[in-house]
């Protein structure tokens, strides 16, 4: 139930914040997941354009921040006034109007499954300490030994390129065609390591009530 409440308080804050951007949302999420044959050449042009343009640049760190910055500053200005006077009303119809919704509720989900994960990994700290520390710093070494043997920015660029492309895989059942073993392992990995955190609370609690 308070699952179900948390999630309904995400749609409605998110619909709130993100009014402005309904129309730029519509037409990149038919993007993301593909709704046209072309538009994975599309999502993956413009990944590739921008990062070749950072790598023949080769900006700063700190001068690469700033233009992200002022990106994303600019964006948050301009959007919500520009595109509503260009598209006009009359663009907006029912069919926008629950593509919206759905768009909404996923990310929603998506802030839902981060929050989990990190309560997840919260209550391994204080439940089970020495997993928590061996699982974070072997992950952590790998993602530097990765880091140090594939160059940073094609790394990025190849994550960048599977976060843009993943949506579509999903949203087409390539995933879950290709996939769906692999995912089933890790999502039975989760649901052990959540059940061995509850169980490892339970017999703590019972142990101390014997004390007492």
């Amino acid at each position: 139930m308070d699952m179900t409440q948390d999630q309904d308080r995400r749609v409605k804050t998110l619909r709130r914040e993100l009014e402005g951007w309904r129309e730029v949302l519509y037409v990149g999420h038919s993007i993301l997941v593909w709704e046209k044959q072309y538009y994975p050449f599309i999502s993956i042009s413009a990944v590739t354009a921008l990062f070749l343009m950072i790598w023949y640049l080769e900006p700063s760190m700190l001068t690469l921040l700033s233009v992200l910055g002022i990106t994303v500053t600019l964006c948050d200005y301009l959007v919500p006034q520009i595109v509503p006077w260009i598209v006009g009303a009359h663009y907006w119809t029912g069919t926008h109007e629950r593509r919206y919704e759905q768009i909404i509720t996923s990310v929603a989900s998506l802030c839902g499954l981060a929050s989990y994960v990190s309560n997840t990994l919260a209550s391994m700290k204080e439940s089970k300490p020495r997993t928590y520390f061996v699982m974070v710093t072997g992950s952590l070494i790998v993602s530097a030994w990765i880091g140090s043997t594939i160059n940073n920015l094609l790394l990025t660029y190849l994550i960048m390129l599977v976060l843009v492309l993943l949506p579509g895989m999903k949203h087409h059942g390539i995933l879950q065609k290709y996939f769906s073993t692999g995912l089933q392992a890790i999502a039975n990995l989760m649901k052990s390591s959540v059940a061995a955190i509850h169980g490892g609370k339970k017999s703590d609690g019972d142990a101390n009530k014997k004390k007492d």
